[in-house]
């Protein structure tokens, strides 16, 4: 009963009075304090003193005494003089409330102390948890994501059921989408318009400030900062029985969410920047094969067949054939260089490692790390798709086959890859324990991010994802992409 009533206190409190008053009672009929009886007041202190406040645990100690005193007072005829008498001779029996009284306190307030240290562990690891997932997630995607990566991150780390992610807009580039997470798409547009219209009022600050936006209610804001310029703002609703202590925590989520998001994005920008000078650099290093080989050769060719036009005239038959041979034998070795600088080129031709290769050696090596068997089937080819399609399904898969092996303890994984110029079709299948769909998309929807991932990727490149399992018979995960033919031309 007591274990039952144990978050109830009041109903808690009757419990244990009502056990105190039914040991009083037997001390009655069995011999007063000669009783054995005596000693089962020890329970109710007990569990008074653990599971209850100090001051009840103290009062109940005092009235049982009292109490005792009272009726032995009345019903013995127990004389006051004999008081001392009486308590010395009970005097083990009070020793031993009090120290049971004591000792309980401290285990109480030991085991409380344990379970808020806990309670923090379990809120840091949750808060490591969603920090993880915020990297990881918005590594996964492209950056025209990332604001709804970041306003459904808001969501979970704050436990506030709506918030949101707004870009500053920036003249002559395309901005990444504003996005939210708890209004409907009519909210949506009135509340990006609103923080569009105080653009400048925003690039002014700095810390995180209070905002009442009509008629959305009350906000904490908190602009978002790179290196070199002003971002956007992230924001979140406040509920109206929020506390004081409650805003300053929710402060300290939206600092570190801003700290999270310029590191992002910076490091998207620092990535851009650096496939631009790959490019630049692959260009020049071609340039350069080229001007070197083919260029000057092409040069003497061309001076050849000049000074040939000039001169066939005069030049006897053996010698006008000698030189169209050479200039021949000239264009001839041109187009093996030519052909050996493209040959260099094409990891393809090469033998060097292209898309599917680094997706072998990809599964290859998460095969061995965690003795699973990754089957992977491949029909059509890969040559001339597109590079975000690769980069989309490289992390699908990744995606796909992780979750089967991290959370469905999975030992086989099969993955079958159908590309074709009009349409890509995948499918992961897993013999893992499986899980419930709707359970899994309730926790999505409360901010999870399992399922988003490959949803997200699915969508941006205008596909449809079909995810199928339940407990105890594994998952697969179905994918099909249209490809525009023009972007393999």
């Amino acid at each position: 009963m007591y274990r039952h009533y144990s978050s109830n206190p009041v109903a808690l409190q009757l419990a244990v009075i009502c056990e105190m008053a039914v040991i009083v009672s037997l001390l009655f009929p069995t011999g007063g304090m000669d009783s054995p009886f005596k000693w089962y007041a020890l329970n109710p202190l007990m569990v008074a003193s653990e599971l209850l406040s100090a001051w009840f645990a103290w009062s109940l100690l005092v009235s049982y005494i009292g109490i005792i005193g009272a009726l032995f007072y009345i019903f013995f005829d127990l004389e006051p003089k004999n008081f001392p008498s009486f308590a010395f001779n009970n005097s083990g029996l009070l020793a031993a409330l009090v120290v049971v009284v004591v000792a309980m306190q401290m285990i109480g307030r030991l085991l409380r102390e344990l379970d808020r240290a806990n309670e923090r562990t379990n809120e840091t690891l949750d808060h490591i948890k969603s920090i993880y997932h915020i990297v990881e997630t918005a590594s996964h995607h492209e950056i025209m994501n990332i604001g709804q990566i970041i306003a459904d991150c808001v969501v979970k780390l704050t436990k506030l059921p709506r918030a949101f992610f707004w870009f500053a807009p920036r003249t002559g580039e395309t901005a990444p989408a504003s996005r939210q997470t708890g209004w409907t798409a009519d909210e949506e547009t009135m509340l990006f318009e609103h923080m569009e219209s105080h653009l400048e009022e925003w690039r002014k600050k700095d810390e995180p400030f209070y905002q009442g936006i009509e008629p959305f209610g009350d906000f904490l804001l908190m602009p978002v900062r790179m290196n070199t310029r002003f971002v956007g703002v992230i924001g979140v609703r406040l509920e109206s029985s929020e506390k004081t202590e409650v805003n300053r925590w929710l402060a300290q989520q939206l600092i570190l969410l801003q700290e999270l998001s310029s590191i992002i994005l910076e490091r998207h920008e620092l990535a851009v920047t650096e496939n631009r000078l790959m490019i630049i650099n692959e260009q020049n290093r071609i340039a350069d094969e080229m001007h070197d080989s083919v260029s000057q050769s092409l040069f003497g060719i061309v001076y050849a067949a000049h000074s040939l036009k000039q001169t066939w005239r005069q030049l006897p038959e053996e010698q006008l054939e000698e030189q169209i041979d050479l200039i021949k034998d000239s264009a001839t070795m041109v187009a093996k260089e030519l052909r050996k600088t493209i040959h260099s080129l094409s990891s393809k031709k090469s033998g060097g490692q292209n898309w599917l290769g680094t997706v072998r050696s990809h599964l290859n090596t998460i095969s061995r790390l965690n003795d699973v068997e990754i089957d992977l089937r491949v029909s059509g080819d890969d040559y001339g798709l597109p590079y975000h399609y690769q980069k989309a399904l490289f992390r699908i898969i990744s995606e796909a086959t992780g979750n089967g092996i991290r959370h469905g303890k999975a030992k086989l994984v099969r993955t079958e890859l159908s590309l074709r110029p009009e349409l890509i079709k995948l499918s992961i299948t897993d013999n893992g324990c499986g899980f419930d769909t709707e359970c899994e998309a309730a926790k999505d929807s409360e901010g999870g991010l399992g399922m988003q991932n490959m949803q997200y990727l699915t969508k941006s490149l205008g596909g449809n994802i079909n995810i199928s399992s339940s407990p105890g018979s594994g998952t697969q995960v179905e994918v099909t992409i249209p490809v525009g033919v023009l972007e393999y031309q």
